[in-house]
């Protein structure tokens, strides 16, 4: 019962620390905010809602005060002033205070009786009243539109970081089973160098040949140098985006082969169409067209005079009620500022409609070009494993040969160099392929959706 319970024990002690096989969709645990990469991709996003926020202030409602008291040789006086003061999106403004004056005012003609006067108010922008536009409604608008641009070019720096992992993903995969091979091609010569020691002691070959085994190590050792530091540099350049240590990943992860091509079809002018409908970039382009016409809106109150129509009512605590009206204009007869912004708008226009229409035309070749290029790999892959079974055999016949002393070691070594070489090149297109496949769906705008805002 005692080694039951110490079985059991040990076995959950196993399943506590096993490591999991690090698969593609484990990419997205690492990429949070708090991740440095991930957090300059969003930096303008968060910028620009704050931004926002900002103009929201314009809106805010205003407390004001005054106070003035002056005893000047032939004259005194004293005033005193508290408004609240609340602008609305189309430049109407609304006012309502309290204030008092007495003696002689400096700056004003305002009289009151000893109690003050309350006052109410309403400033009228005519023009803008009627286009419903305004310089604070244009500024927050303007923003609003800037963080809505922004949020979708978030989501296309996404999509290309997120690209970008899953790309070095696959390439150290592609390096860790490069690595498996050049192991397996050592292991081979040193197994061989001990049986051929062994032959040399007893005569039956010459010594020599053990020279040429221990050669054959050498230069294998140097080819597996090569693979580690290839496998190395792209594990950590890999683990910087995940922003975690090798060894917190290698406590965690084991790494799998390169996963086998799964030879899809995949409809070009499908894929273009979802790429126009899905690219988070081209929403881009709206957004700025959206604000030029916005831009539009509130150049159009140029053509008209400005013209502010205002309206003050007091009610005096001694002198009973009264008001005041206001009307002030101004008018620009030649309109060049008026003309000059219309067009440069227009023009700008144009010009945004000009470099999407010309983001789509790249998008379409290189969909094209790229689906195009997965169809000749494919057929490169099958013809691929073909040589690999063939030379695979061919390796073995030269190994048989060598045995029955109808070769030498010098031919196995160059048969089992070409036949590691045959299968790297597999290795490659694989990967070539993986990496096209992962290009479509990062050019359609298929990643995979993860929320990090």
């Amino acid at each position: 019962m005692r080694l039951v319970s110490l079985f059991i024990g040990l076995l959950t002690i196993n399943l506590l620390n096993a490591q999991e096989i690090f698969t593609e969709d484990k990419i997205i645990k690492f990429l949070t905010k708090e991740n440095p990469f991930i957090y300059e991709t969003l930096a303008q996003e968060y910028i620009y809602r704050e931004k926002k926020r900002y103009f929201l202030g314009d809106f805010d409602t205003k407390l004001s005060a005054k106070y003035d008291k002056k005893d000047y040789p032939t004259s005194e006086g004293e005033f005193f002033d508290f408004t609240i003061d609340k602008p609305l999106e189309n430049g109407t403004e609304f006012i309502l205070g309290y204030r008092e004056a007495e003696g002689v005012q400096e700056y004003n003609n305002i009289k009151t009786g000893s109690d003050g006067e309350v006052r109410a108010g309403i400033k009228i922008p005519v023009f803008s009243v009627i286009n419903n536009i305004s310089t604070r409604k244009l500024n927050l608008d303007s923003a609003s539109l800037d963080a809505k641009k922004f949020s979708f070019k978030s989501k296309d720096n996404l999509r290309l970081l997120y690209f970008k992992v899953v790309s070095l993903y696959s390439e150290l995969l592609y390096f860790k089973d490069v690595l498996e091979l050049e192991n397996e091609l050592l292991d081979v010569a040193k197994k061989r160098e001990i049986i051929i020691n062994k032959r040399v002691k007893l005569g039956a070959l010459a010594n020599i040949s053990l020279l040429e085994a221990t050669q054959q190590i050498i230069n294998r050792k140097q080819r597996l140098v090569s693979a580690q530091n290839s496998f190395f540099n792209t594990f950590a350049n890999f683990l910087k985006y995940l922003n975690i240590s090798k060894t917190e990943f290698e406590k965690l992860y084991i790494l799998p082969s390169i996963e086998e091509i799964k030879d899809e079809y995949i409809d070009i002018e499908s894929s273009i169409n979802s790429a126009i409908e899905n690219r988070a970039d081209l929403k881009v382009f709206d957004y700025e067209i959206k604000k030029m016409n916005l831009q539009e809106r509130h150049t159009n109150l140029l053509k008209y005079p400005n013209l502010n129509i205002s309206f003050y009512g007091v009610h005096d605590f001694t002198y009973e009620h009264g008001f005041k009206v206001a009307i002030d204009m101004a008018f620009p007869i030649e309109q060049r500022k008026y003309e000059g912004r219309y067009a440069q708008i227009k023009k700008s226009i144009k010009n945004i409609e000009n470099s999407k229409e010309k983001r789509i035309i790249n998008v379409k070749i290189k969909l094209t070009n790229i689906i195009n290029s997965l169809k000749n790999i494919a057929i490169n892959i099958k013809n691929s494993k073909d040589e690999v079974l063939l030379v695979e055999k061919l390796q073995e016949a030269e190994n048989k040969k060598y045995r029955l002393g109808l070769s030498t070691l010098f031919m196995v070594n160059q048969r089992e160099i070409y036949t590691l070489e045959i299968k790297k090149k597999l290795l490659t297109y694989n990967l070539t392929h993986l990496l096209l496949q992962q290009e479509v769906n990062s050019e359609i705008g298929n990643i995979i959706n993860f929320n990090v805002k």
